[in-house]
């Protein structure tokens, strides 16, 4: 395990990729944070195909709605597909007959192709449970260049605002790969 201004840090490497890029890894210590540069050994880095990946320790973030987190992403070709992975500990909504709704954006909107990346919590009795969970998907036909992206709360269609709760004494992490799904990478 690898500890960082008394932060621990466990990387897992997925896959392994022929053509060899540079990871970029990120951390911070809360909400209000500032996302930092995370080095390996010296400022040697990981490889694998375009992709970033944050970490932000202790978040502890209690608005309903709104944008939680947007982060930068440079994506190199007009061709492929960005994948997005949210992993932390997220509450909702906490009220009876209540709905709490956490979604990606790609340059402020969500995604259209082939559709939005999202997860919903609805609650029928008041419970005040925080729970790890994962919001993971696809998004096609973004162009090249700088892309924000933005793991965002808000309200269920047809459903009355939640009281919403993302982050919560557990480390969070966002992984954002660009893929080429044509070719199989």
């Amino acid at each position: 395990m690898l500890t960082i201004n008394g932060i621990a840090v466990v990387l897992v490497v997925l896959f392994a990729f022929g053509d060899t890029q540079t990871f970029n890894f990120f951390y911070g210590k809360g909400k209000d944070d500032a996302v930092r540069p995370f080095n390996l050994n010296n400022n040697q880095s990981a490889t694998a195909k375009n992709r970033v990946i944050y970490f932000w320790r202790g978040m502890n973030d209690d608005r309903d709605s709104g944008n939680i987190k947007t982060v930068a992403f440079n994506k190199r070709y007009d061709h492929t597909a960005l994948t997005v992975s949210w992993t932390g500990n997220l509450r909702g909504p906490w009220g009876v007959g209540k709905c709490n709704r956490w979604y990606f954006t790609f340059k402020g909107k969500e995604c259209a192709n082939p559709f939005p990346i999202d997860t919903q919590m609805y609650q029928t009795v008041k419970n005040n449970v925080h729970g790890s969970h994962t919001v993971r998907g696809f998004c096609f036909g973004i162009p090249k260049g700088s892309v924000s992206i933005g793991f965002n709360v808000g309200k269920c269609p047809g459903h009355p605002l939640g009281n919403a709760h993302t982050g919560w004494a557990t480390t969070t992490t966002l992984v954002i790969t660009e893929v080429d799904i044509a070719k199989g990478n």
